[in-house]
């Protein structure tokens, strides 16, 4: 009897970790959240975190949508991450980032842009973007990790962008 306690306690310990990925979805969009990986609002913007790595945010997805304004379309997101970004650099010239890639791809049959760069947001981090325009709302998802970090979480990172899905409407 004892025995079989303490596997029950292990099962409910251990099973909810191995679980499948949770949901996220707010107003525009919907994605699998791995099971370690929590999101939280934050100003105009959702930032999800890897419980592993909420210190030292080793990796972070930002969510964010607004109403599509002039310089919001797909070709105007293929050009705009087909050109390395400039961040500011407090020590001398301003550094430059490098582009990884950039093409134009279906997820859920959904036309989106993807784009992938080296230090555009912070040094030393890959930065995927995925942007897409539904009716009246832009959508942007950005999915950053350390370059010593990137390959721990790139099934995470996989996973929750073949899983996007865009629900906003135009009652939006």
């Amino acid at each position: 009897m004892h025995h079989s306690f303490k596997f029950f306690l292990w099962v409910l310990l251990v099973l909810p970790s191995l679980g499948q990925a949770k949901k996220f979805q707010n107003a525009y969009v919907s994605f699998d959240l791995p099971p370690n990986w929590d999101c939280q609002l934050e100003g105009t913007e959702w930032v999800c975190v890897s419980r592993f790595a909420d210190k030292s945010k080793e990796a972070i997805i930002i969510l964010t949508a607004k109403q599509v304004g002039p310089s919001d379309s797909l070709e105007a997101y293929e050009a705009h991450l087909k050109t390395p970004r400039s961040l500011p650099n407090p020590k001398g010239p301003p550094s430059q980032s490098k582009v990884i890639h950039v093409q134009n791809r279906r997820i859920a049959n959904h036309p989106w842009i993807d784009g992938m760069h080296m230090g555009s947001e912070v040094p030393s981090y890959y930065t995927r973007y995925l942007g897409t325009v539904k009716e009246s709302i832009a959508i942007l998802v950005t999915f950053s990790a350390h370059k010593t970090s990137y390959t721990k979480y790139s099934n995470d990172f996989l996973k929750a962008i073949e899983s996007l899905r865009v629900i906003a409407s135009k009652d939006l």
